[in-house]
């Protein structure tokens, strides 16, 4: 992740579905398996967007949030 990189927020669990954005501020990788990575919150989404309608839309075929489970971060 860079500085000013926007993110997409994912809910997991029951819900499962993208709920918010947030920007990253800044990362300090000096330990490279364990990145600590500083985000500004930025607004919920209008209306979350479920991980079955991610599948169901070509431009996420080959995204690993809808091939991998349990991942923590996508880029």
């Amino acid at each position: 992740m860079k500085s000013g990189e926007r993110l997409v927020i994912y809910e997991t669990g029951d819900h499962k579905s993208a709920v918010g954005t947030a920007t990253v501020v800044a990362v300090d990788a000096a330990d490279p398996k364990n990145p600590q990575v500083k985000i500004k919150v930025g607004k919920p989404l209008a209306k979350p967007v479920a991980l079955a309608e991610m599948k169901s839309q070509k431009l996420f075929a080959d995204s690993p949030l809808v091939r991998q489970g349990r991942l923590s971060v996508v880029r």
